[in-house]
């Protein structure tokens, strides 16, 4: 008899890995956004009530806490949470934009115990910038991936939303990512949220998977050779 129901797990649940948007505000007007960040909301959680929440991810047994916004730095209890996270034994990492991240900046994030940073690159510079709504913020993300990894964060990351924009960009960005020290290379598709629902013709058809999808293995073979980007 084929089982076609699977019951839902309500008991001993653990959230263990968890991404929590801490705040909409955002130093980027992203064409792609779904969230639509740019302001911060009118109730967000004051610091205090972000580390009582933290406290709460802990009882719960969560073991990684994944910081995005918005721009989760933008948040005023940005540091905080990170180090309550590291505190209660929970992986702290976070994915940004990383158009203010500093040297200083990045030897406090690192301090404050991040282990992972996920910088968002959306193709090469005109590219990046267009999609980015951001003249001048390709350079300051690849400089915060040098003050990050001079910091000594335990692992750099980039991730890249793919669209009719960018699809050409992936095999040069591949060799910009691998010379920066990135270690892992995350890709998705752009779906048509927030912004990118106005945007129709930046989304990817069916239809053109057949040519990106091919690539897309061949970078990751690429990656294996190169012992990067896995």
């Amino acid at each position: 008899m084929t089982v076609r129901r699977l019951d839902v797990v309500t008991e001993n649940f653990r959230p263990g890995y968890v991404v929590w948007e801490l705040t909409l505000r955002c130093d980027q007007p992203c064409t792609h956004c779904g969230s639509r960040a740019g302001a911060a909301r009118r109730d967000e959680w004051t610091p205090d009530e972000a580390l009582s929440f933290v406290s709460d991810l802990a009882s719960m047994g969560a073991r990684e806490g994944v910081l995005i916004g918005g721009e989760a730095y933008l948040h005023p209890g940005f540091l905080q949470v990170v180090r309550a996270l590291r505190d209660h034994d929970i992986r702290a990492v976070m994915t940004t934009g990383a158009r203010s991240i500093t040297p200083e900046f990045a030897r406090a994030m690192v301090s404050a115990g991040l282990q992972n940073v996920s910088v968002s690159v959306d193709g090469l510079e005109p590219t990046h910038d267009l999609m980015r709504a951001s003249r001048g913020s390709f350079a300051p993300a690849f400089a915060a991936m040098r003050a990050l990894r001079e910091a000594g964060i335990p692992q750099l990351s980039a991730n890249t939303n793919v669209n009719r924009l960018n699809r050409g960009d992936l095999e040069g960005l591949y060799e910009r990512l691998r010379d920066a020290g990135v270690a892992a290379w995350q890709l998705q598709l752009t779906t048509p949220l927030g912004r990118a629902a106005d945007r129709a013709a930046m989304i990817l058809q069916p239809w053109d998977l057949l040519d990106l999808l091919p690539r897309v293995a061949a970078l990751k073979a690429r990656g294996f050779e190169d012992n990067v980007l896995v």
